[in-house]
């Protein structure tokens, strides 16, 4: 076996189902058998400025590579099959369908001293519900109220059945924020502190620069971490960070893309990953102004570009084409119906001249500005242009990105990747509910939210499944979305970096990664 087969993980492996099994996988051959050993920094590079360290006003996936070094979920899920485990709350159990009792580990302190306990876990639902700058209020689109029971036992009361919360509860709304350093806050503004019971403390953050976190001393999950800290260095560039690695300038780069994996294959001082993940790349559409909320404009856009070719030129061929949200192997997809819009110049013109558009039209349109990101946008452009659709680009630093086109609503697409969630609802609900951050139209398409809800109500995963196939269809055939295809999670590091994993949200967790000196 060849070193790059034995850093490939199967896909079909891992996304079987929630229960996949962890024994299945191939793993780097990194020597994970050895005793961990305590101390060092480890030096990580990432390519994006974080949009936040709050959790509720982030707007960007890579924002949880440090939110989950500073901050505990209520729940935690195994990165390789995202399998539930307990955190802040030891256990959890629906006593109905609609009302989820979490009894909470009791002594946590966060970094400030102050106590962790069932009325912290209420202040912080309602925060996320209902504050004014809450990014997250879609997250608990089903959450009614937050009962305190005891100060280690609380009660959800959701409005309706939503058998995804647990999982939820391991994302942004299930991270815990010191509730004494939101109120001595001016204006309850943590955009740039983060207090939180995790295993690193915030040190410093300098934009565009670094951002360093040191050991908790004090963690209550004894003898973790393993690391003193963690230096995070901002480098837009990914292959000068895959540069910096190999250098030894840095241990770790994080958030690659395929394209990093052949570069650093060619340098055996290093290990890179592609590890199976949900994020998408696609193009957010704001199918609630024209031109976007014709269908058939959005679905001429769909048979307008060529999947294979992109996934080709912009993922080195180790994407997965696709015109749906979720990959083929994951549990809740319908792989017959993954591939709905095949390439199809021609029809893409029938639709736009369908739709009142015979001499083709201009789409306002954002995206990112580092070079790869320019490279796939210009295959797009290129490939939208043959069938009369003009691309008007602004290419913007991701989080300018997202403020100009999800918060300020500018323009009627984006082309980005999608942030990826441990429960398929909730993706669907970021995605495409009313009140998500990343629908800038703000409406929800009739039929929607019943297909949706009914994911939530089974309990049953075979049951569940069926009921995620028709709200697939419907999403894909109403073309929500311009998905074109699903991403590895890309890292490279040192051999020196042991038990680092990428998560199938693409991104890592450090509390267990530790340096062999």
């Amino acid at each position: 076996m060849t070193k790059k087969d034995m850093n490939m993980i199967d896909r079909r492996d891992v996304m079987k189902g929630t229960a996949a099994v962890a024994g299945a996988l191939l793993m780097p051959a990194t020597g994970w058998a050895q005793a961990a050993k305590r101390g060092g920094t480890l030096r990580v590079a990432i390519p994006y400025n974080p949009g936040a360290i709050d959790p509720m006003t982030g707007r960007n996936l890579t924002d949880f590579d440090t939110l989950y070094a500073i901050f505990d979920g209520l729940i935690d899920f195994d990165p390789k099959t995202l399998d539930l485990k307990p955190c802040l709350a030891k256990s959890w159990k629906f006593s109905d369908p609609k009302t989820l009792v979490l009894e909470l580990v009791d002594g946590v302190k966060f970094h400030d001293g102050t106590a962790f306990d069932s009325e912290v876990v209420k202040f912080n639902l309602d925060r996320y519900k209902s504050d004014p700058r809450s990014n997250v209020k879609a997250d608990l689109s089903t959450l009614d109220s937050v009962e305190v029971n005891s100060p280690t036992q609380v009660t959800l009361k959701l409005n309706r059945p939503n058998a995804g919360m647990p999982n939820i509860l391991t994302n942004r709304v299930g991270l815990m924020v010191s509730p004494k350093s939101i109120k001595d806050a001016p204006g309850g503004n943590i955009d740039r502190t983060a207090i939180g019971t995790g295993p690193f403390k915030f040190v410093s953050w300098q934009d565009n620069d670094a951002l360093s976190v040191v050991r908790n001393q004090d963690y209550w999950r004894k003898g973790l971490p393993y690391l003193d800290g963690i230096n995070f260095k901002i480098i837009n560039e990914l292959n000068t960070a895959v540069r910096a690695v190999v250098a030894g300038e840095a241990d770790l780069a994080i958030n690659l893309q395929p394209a990093q994996k052949a570069v650093a294959d060619r340098s055996p001082s290093v290990i890179a990953t592609a590890s199976p993940s949900l994020v998408l790349f696609g193009a957010f559409l704001n199918y609630g102004k024209p031109p976007l909320d014709n269908l058939k404009v959005r679905q001429a856009l769909n048979h307008a570009i060529n999947r294979d070719e992109i996934n080709k030129i912009s993922a080195v061929g180790l994407g997965q084409p696709s015109s749906a949200i979720l990959p083929k192997e994951h549990w809740a997809c319908d792989a017959a119906n993954q591939n709905f819009y095949k390439y199809d110049p021609e029809k893409a013109k029938r639709l736009l001249a369908e739709a009142g558009h015979p001499n083709g039209l201009e789409i306002e349109t954002y995206g990112w500005a580092d070079q790869l990101a320019m490279q796939r946008q210009e295959v797009i452009i290129s490939q939208l242009a043959k069938v009369g659709v003009k691309i008007k680009l602004t290419p913007l630093a991701p989080q300018q990105a997202v403020q100009a086109y999800m918060v300020e609503k500018k323009g009627s697409m984006f082309i980005s990747p999608s942030s990826a969630y441990p429960d398929p609802s909730q993706l669907y609900e970021a995605l495409f509910g009313k009140t998500a951050l990343r629908n800038p139209s703000g409406i929800e398409l009739p039929g929607f939210r019943e297909l949706l809800d009914a994911t939530m109500e089974a309990q049953e995963q075979d049951k569940r499944k069926a009921a995620f196939v028709k709200l697939q269809q419907f999403v894909t055939e109403q073309a929500l979305q311009l998905v074109q295809y699903i991403s590895p999670a890309v890292s490279v590091h040192s051999p020196k970096v042991k038990n680092h994993v990428d998560s199938l949200l693409s991104v890592p967790k450090f509390t267990e990664t530790w340096i062999d000196a």
